[in-house]
């Protein structure tokens, strides 16, 4: 496995462990259909929560918040519509976020941003 692979997957875990930890319920992890994939899907109580996750190990081409582009939001929100559609279930809303995981020093610093536009 690619660097890049085993980064992006190794931040996949941290981000999912962190939401469990705050007392989300992971619904579905790497969901993926033809026009794409989401993350993780997750339960914050009646809410439905689409997490896009960004692992970076430096800052050359930027922050890996700011790697997240209104083109990919549009596409998690159409993608967890797709999901929606095919749940027997309902909630109350749907909401996107970003987790953002630097590595410094072999450390993550996390950035969770809820709710992004």
């Amino acid at each position: 496995m690619a660097a890049k692979d085993e980064l992006g997957r190794h931040g996949e875990e941290v981000a999912a462990r962190y939401l469990r930890d705050r007392g989300m319920r992971i619904l579905e992890r790497n969901w993926r259909c033809a026009q794409g994939e989401i993350d993780i899907i997750a339960q914050d109580g009646d809410d439905l929560v689409v997490v896009e996750v960004r692992t970076r190990s430096g800052r050359s081409h930027g922050t890996a918040l700011e790697s997240v582009r209104p083109g990919k939001l549009s596409r998690l929100r159409a993608l967890a519509a797709r999901w929606l559609a095919a749940q027997p279930c309902a909630f109350r809303t749907v909401r996107v976020d970003v987790i953002a995981l630097e590595r410094f020093a072999g450390d993550f610093a996390l950035r969770h941003v809820r709710g992004v536009m």
